[in-house]
């Protein structure tokens, strides 16, 4: 019998198969190198809008240093807010040197006379004034005029002369203790220096003469000068 397979047959197989590897190969190798390509690519912009942001937030944070700071909020001892108090403070336009200030203040005072009366008040008070700087944009001489009025809570003590029932003519001496509250103001002007860090911090001190322009008498305020210091953040 004789043999029905041809040996051309058998290489014309192994030639297509030979054919077909290097080509599948290839296909690879292309796709491998475009993917390579692109996470290059990828990370080439990644790391240029990394580098775009931070050049703007740098920028944006040197502007705003170098920009003038035209409000601020600050805690008072003493001065205008007579005692302590919490004030913001603006320009009335940018680059101006007049500007205001409004805020809210308590203080506690006590008065003792050389008979043993004594007599405390408490204050709740709102400073309000304007004021005018002269200077560079951190350091500043600060002038200023204004009032604080107030509701003043008075402790006090009454005494009385209450003749003897047994003898007439021997009194004692009888104390009522009373309280009252009164609305109260004072004009007040203050002079004193100022200063505004890079970063906004704030620092005030200076000396503010004060006159009591409503009930005066009945709130203790009929003139007096009285130091300040505050810190605060400027913005």
């Amino acid at each position: 019998m004789s043999d029905l397979s041809d040996p051309s047959d058998s290489s014309d197989l192994s030639d297509s198969s030979d054919k077909t590897t290097p080509r599948a190969s290839n296909k690879q190798i292309k796709y491998k190198l475009r993917s390579t390509y692109k996470m290059k690519l990828l990370r080439k912009e990644t790391r240029l809008s990394l580098a775009l942001a931070l050049m703007a937030l740098t920028t944006n944070v040197s502007a705003q240093e170098q920009s003038e700071r035209t409000k601020s909020v600050y805690l008072e001892l003493g001065g205008a807010s007579n005692g302590i108090g919490v004030n913001y403070d603006a320009r009335f336009k940018e680059g101006s040197p007049w500007g205001y200030r409004v805020g809210l203040g308590w203080g506690y005072g006590k008065v003792s006379s050389l008979f043993g009366n004594s007599e405390s008040v408490r204050a709740y008070s709102v400073p309000m004034g304007v004021n005018y700087f002269l200077g560079g944009k951190r350091n500043h001489l600060e002038m200023g005029l204004g009032v604080n009025i107030g509701l003043y809570n008075r402790h006090y003590y009454e005494y009385h002369l209450t003749p003897s029932p047994e003898n007439p003519k021997v009194a004692a001496i009888n104390a009522v203790q009373k309280k009252d509250n009164v609305v109260a103001g004072f004009g007040f002007a203050n002079i004193g220096y100022r200063h505004v860090a890079k970063r906004g911090f704030q620092f005030r001190v200076g000396i503010t003469g004060g006159i009591g322009i409503i009930n005066a008498e009945k709130s203790n305020n009929k003139f007096s000068l009285m130091p300040y210091i505050s810190f605060g953040k400027a913005f």
